[in-house]
C-alpha cells in the first residue's frame, strides 16, 4: 500500500484507534534511525557484512568476518533502550541545548530521577566531538586554569565529619590551592577559535601538571599567554613554547596584546554553568559536563562563523548529535566506567572516603 492508501485508511480509524496507532508509531522508532547506515562490524571492524532482516523496523546484520550479529545501536549508548517514546522526548529536550533539571524530567516523562541522570549522561558519554584530540598550531594560545571543590553529590555512606554545620564551615574554607579542590585548564586559540577545557587534578598547579597536558603532539610553535603563576613560568622556562606573562593592567608600557581575557571570560561563564545553571554537580559527572559547554561553545562559534561569512546557515543540531551519538563506540563504556574512573581520580590525588555509588550500571573498582 502507497502512504496515499495509507492516510486514507487511517483517516477512517476511529479517535482511540488513531491514538493508538499514534502509541505504536512513537514506540516504534528513535529519532536515530535516520542515521542507521552501519559501514562496519562493531566487533573486529571488518567491511564484510550482509544485511540480515529487520526487527521491530530495526536492520539487523551479520558479519563475515567473525560471525557476529549486530544492529546500529550495538555497542552504543543506544543498546538496550526499551522506553522509546519517553527517550524521544528526553532527546529532543535535550537537543534544546538546555539542561532541564532532573525534578523537571522525571514528572515531565513519568521516569526517575535516577534513569533521567542514567539517560543524560549516556548521551554526554557519546558526545566525543573530538573535544580531547583538539590541536594547537601557529597561534597565540590564551591559557588558564579554574577550580571546583571535591562535590560527592548523589553518594551514600559518607563520613561528614563531626556533624553538617562543622562540613559546611570547612567547605566555604576551601579556596584557592586548597588540596579539595579540582582543577580544570582552559585553553583558547585566538587564530583557531578552539577551545578546550580538561580536568587535570586536585590541589595547587605544578609543573608535572602541567607537563602531561601541555604535549609537543598537541601544541605546536604556539605562544602562551597566561597570569604570573609560578608553576607556569617554572615549566615555560624549560619548554619549547614562547611565553609571554601579563602584570596587570596598570603596569607601565605592556602590549595590551598580552593578556587572557577572552579564556577568563569562558572560566566565569562554565563556573556559573555548573554552580548556578546545574546547582553544582558531583565531580564523578565533571568531565562530562566539560563536553556539553564545549558542544554549546562549538554550536555557537559555528553559527557565528556562517553569519560572519554571510552564509546560509544550514547547521542541524539534531543530525550533529545524532551522527555522534550513532558512530560513538566508547560512550557506554564510558559511562558504565564512570564509578571507576571516578575512584582511580581520588586514588590518584590521595583521597579515598568518598562514600559508594550502589547504581547497578557502573562497574566497580575491585582488588
Amino acid at each position: 500500500m502507497n502512504i496515499e492508501g495509507l492516510k486514507k485508511r487511517i483517516g477512517e480509524l476511529s479517535i482511540k484507534e488513531k491514538q493508538e496507532l499514534i502509541k505504536y508509531i512513537k514506540n516504534s522508532y528513535t529519532i536515530f534511525d535516520e542515521h542507521s547506515d552501519v559501514k562496519c562490524c562493531p566487533n573486529c571492524q571488518s567491511t564484510k557484512i550482509i544485511k540480515n532482516g529487520k526487527r521491530k523496523g530495526v536492520q539487523n546484520y551479520i558479519c563475515k568476518n567473525c560471525a557476529s550479529h549486530f544492529t546500529y545501536k550495538t555497542n552504543t549508548v543506544l543498546s538496550g533502550m526499551i522506553e522509546l517514546n519517553k527517550w524521544n522526548r528526553f532527546v529532543e529536550n535535550f537537543m534544546s541545548l538546555n539542561l532541564t533539571s532532573l525534578d523537571e524530567l522525571s514528572r515531565t516523562l513519568d521516569i526517575t530521577e535516577q534513569t533521567a541522570l542514567n539517560w543524560r549522561h549516556k548521551l554526554l558519554s557519546a558526545l566525543s566531538l573530538s573535544t580531547y584530540d583538539l590541536k594547537f598550531k601557529n597561534e597565540t594560545v590564551e591559557f588558564d586554569e579554574t577550580f571546583f571543590l571535591i562535590s560527592r553529590k548523589g553518594r551514600r555512606g559518607l563520613d561528614l565529619g563531626k556533624n553538617r554545620s562543622w562540613y559546611r564551615h570547612w567547605r566555604k574554607s576551601q579556596v584557592g590551592e586548597s588540596n579539595y579542590n579540582v582543577k580544570v585548564f582552559f585553553t583558547y586559540g585566538r587564530s583557531s577559535k578552539q577551545m578546550e577545557l580538561y580536568k587535570s587534578h586536585m590541589g595547587r598547579t605544578s609543573s608535572e601538571d602541567l607537563a602531561k597536558y601541555i604535549l609537543p603532539t598537541k601544541f605546536k610553535d604556539v605562544t602562551f599567554y597566561t597570569d604570573a603563576h609560578r608553576s607556569y613560568w617554572k615549566f615555560f622556562r624549560n619548554s619549547s613554547h614562547q611565553h609571554e606573562i601579563f602584570k596587570g593592567r596598570f603596569h607601565v608600557g605592556i602590549d595590551k596584546n598580552v593578556h587572557n581575557q577572552t579564556v577568563n571570560a569562558y572560566t566565569r561563564d562554565f563556573k556559573n554553568f555548573v554552580n548556578r545553571t546545574l546547582k553544582g554537580v558531583s565531580t564523578k559527572y565533571l568531565t562530562n559536563y566539560i563536553k556539553w559547554y564545549q558542544f554549546i561553545y562549538s554550536v555557537k562559534t559555528q553559527l557565528k562563523n556562517d553569519l560572519a561569512e554571510n552564509k546560509k546557515i544550514q547547521y542541524n543540531i539534531t543530525d550533529k548529535i545524532c551522527q555522534e551519538v550513532v558512530s560513538d563506540r566508547n560512550g557506554l563504556e564510558i559511562f558504565r566506567q564512570k564509578e571507576y574512573g571516578f575512584l582511580q581520580f581520588l586514588k590518584q590525588n590521595g583521597r579515598t572516603n568518598y562514600g559508594n555509588c550502589k547504581n547497578h550500571y557502573y562497574y566497580r573498582l575491585t582488588g
